[in-house]
């Protein structure tokens, strides 16, 4: 069933509100004593409890065969993906390790145009530009961190693209909520392992629990599920430039929530994100040219 391209934009940007606040509650539940695996392994057993109920009373067919081995390898990315981004947060600063992670755009656009699954024009890749311009001035600043940690970010990004890319092929006749199910069940056998593993104490509390479940619902199933609708029709390109708004919105979060202070050149940065998002958003009335050796569409 086809979508209208601006709502496909809304759920990519509800998308990336849910993804943006995950800081927000991480750190509550961190000053709980929350330990990291603990956290992750919480946040997808949850996710799929509050997932799984939808997909049955929808009636929703799970994915089979050949698709299912590729959900189940997104799962598996993402929980590695989300343990190479904590890990690297130990060894360098969140801005530095912030920054790594949203070169992924630029990979997703790459990798995309590679295999020749999506077409790349000027105005595209000129909004790309804007749009990791103006991340790298909002998450400029503290810049420090060992190699291991420049290391884990980029593995990150890297993973997390691929990610991407696999998504953008796997929802093509498949629907995504019984994809993201497929995933979130392998992250949380994943993650749950390796907390097992550490020997993490459970959660204690009301607010360590109302954290993990917010990360869970809002922050996970619902990110999750609308980034794949969105990129079923938009495209994992264009999907994943809207996305570079996250960082954005969790700065906006600390500053309104947590009282962080926020600079002028982090405002700037922030406008030429949401600049190219917004233009990105708007469907032109004449598409460009294609970029040299790129045949039209």
């Amino acid at each position: 069933m086809s979508m209208p391209r601006q709502s496909a934009v809304a759920l990519v940007l509800l998308s990336a509100l849910g993804f943006g606040s995950v800081a927000l509650f991480a750190r509550i539940a961190y000053a709980t004593g929350v330990s990291t695996t603990m956290l992750l392994a919480w946040r997808f057993v949850l996710a799929v409890l509050f997932l799984a109920p939808v997909v049955w009373a929808r009636r929703l067919r799970l994915p089979r065969g050949r698709t299912l081995a590729g959900f189940v390898l997104m799962g598996l990315l993402y929980t590695s993906q989300a343990q190479s981004y904590f890990t690297a947060l130990r060894y360098a600063s969140s801005g530095l390790v912030g920054l790594l992670l949203y070169v992924y755009p630029v990979l997703v656009t790459m990798l995309a145009v590679a295999f020749g699954w999506e077409k790349l024009d000027r105005r595209t890749v000129l909004l790309l530009v804007l749009a990791v311009a103006g991340l790298g001035i909002t998450l400029g600043g503290d810049l420090q961190g060992q190699p291991l940690g420049i290391a884990l970010g980029l593995l990150a990004a890297g993973i997390y693209a691929i990610y991407i890319v696999l998504g953008g092929r796997l929802t093509i006749g498949t629907d995504p909520l019984a994809g993201t199910l497929v995933i979130m069940a392998t992250a949380g056998v994943g993650n749950s392992l390796l907390a097992a593993a550490s020997g993490a104490a459970l959660p204690s509390g009301t607010t360590a629990w109302l954290a993990i479940a917010a990360i869970a619902l809002f922050s996970t199933v619902m990110a999750v599920a609308f980034f794949l609708i969105g990129i079923k029709h938009i495209g994992a390109a264009q999907a994943s430039i809207i996305s570079t708004l996250e960082p954005v919105i969790t700065l906006c979060l600390g500053v309104a929530l947590l009282g962080e202070s926020v600079s002028g050149g982090q405002l700037a940065g922030g406008a030429m994100v949401l600049t190219a998002v917004i233009l990105l958003a708007q469907r032109p009335k004449h598409a460009d040219a294609p970029i040299a050796g790129e045949a039209a569409a």
